[in-house]
């Protein structure tokens, strides 16, 4: 086993028994799922530390909270399915109070009420570290929408995203709105036409590198596409376009959404959508200018 996040989740993969029942989907989505006997089930989870994904010397509980479940809604929006409810298990350091308990809470049912996703249980406990949170969701489709995977892209397809990506350091990152709605929209009005979607947790570059890898394609990224879609934080911060493209592909935590559709302009922005590329026939991403290409190193968030 190598020593990064992908090749542990694909070793992690080997090792489980993949299932034979339709509706099943194994690990490798930003959701897992499961057919029952009156539909399907997804389920994920997410684990938020302190000092990691926020930091409870600068961020209130509230938001902190409102945050963790974010996170998982983003992954109900990633796969374009409906949010169903929210279990919570909380490990709060030792000089914690229950208003601190409260606080946090309060920014997780204020974030799940907004999508008409329940709290239904959880777990608190105390240590003498620091603060960790888990937030693992429930999930159904959408009537008439199959959950969108990331391993459906197709030779040709355009590549999109649903708004400014790079800088979410400078505030996005605690207050971004998981893009539920939106999700249900593209799945409703492109259907068929809609090959592959993910959410940007880890950087635009990574995150499209995973879904080429399970789409078995490649891409291509235009560089002025690249640079427009910056996000004005970024722009305010870094004005060399190098680093700013750098940016835009590694920073990570944009949350926003990640897809590849057989699409035409006008439908495209009705939808709010972005344009960033194509989907080839290759294997790597690349990113074009003019007419010279360079390779685009898949660089992002890992946690080892």
């Amino acid at each position: 086993m190598g020593q990064n996040e992908r090749e542990f989740a694909d070793w992690l993969a080997s090792r489980c028994r993949p299932s034979s029942i339709d509706g099943a989907i194994p690990i490798g989505d930003d959701m897992g799922g499961i057919a029952t006997g009156s539909g399907q089930i997804l389920v994920s989870s997410d684990m938020l530390l302190d000092g990691v994904h926020f930091d409870s010397k600068q961020h209130s509980l509230e938001m902190i909270g409102r945050k963790a479940a974010a996170c998982s809604l983003s992954d109900c929006a990633a796969m374009a399915v409906c949010p169903k409810g929210v279990v919570v298990s909380l490990a709060l350091p030792k000089e914690s109070s229950i208003e601190d308990a409260r606080a946090i809470m309060e920014g997780v049912i204020g974030i799940c009420d907004e999508f008409d996703c329940a709290l239904i249980g959880g777990d608190t406990t105390s240590w003498h570290h620091a603060l960790v949170i888990d937030v693992a969701i429930i999930a159904e489709p959408f009537p008439g929408i199959e959950p969108v995977r990331r391993s459906g892209a197709q030779v040709g397809d355009r590549i999109f995203v649903t708004g400014p990506l790079g800088g979410s350091i400078y505030g996005g990152h605690m207050t971004f709105t998981p893009r539920v709605t939106e999700a249900r929209r593209i799945a409703s009005t492109l259907g068929s036409k809609l090959h592959a979607m993910m959410d940007i947790s880890d950087g635009l570059g990574i995150d499209l590198d995973r879904m080429m890898t399970a789409s078995k394609k490649g891409a291509t990224l235009d560089r002025l596409d690249v640079l427009q879609v910056a996000s004005p934080a970024l722009r305010e911060v870094e004005s060399n376009e190098s680093r700013r493209i750098d940016h835009v592909l590694s920073d990570g935590e944009d949350y926003e959404l990640l897809l590849t559709a057989n699409v035409d302009d006008s439908v495209a922005n009705d939808l709010g959508l972005i344009p960033l590329g194509v989907v080839t026939n290759s294997t790597g991403l690349t990113l074009k200018s003019g007419d010279d290409e360079s390779p685009i190193e898949p660089r992002g968030w890992q946690h080892f």
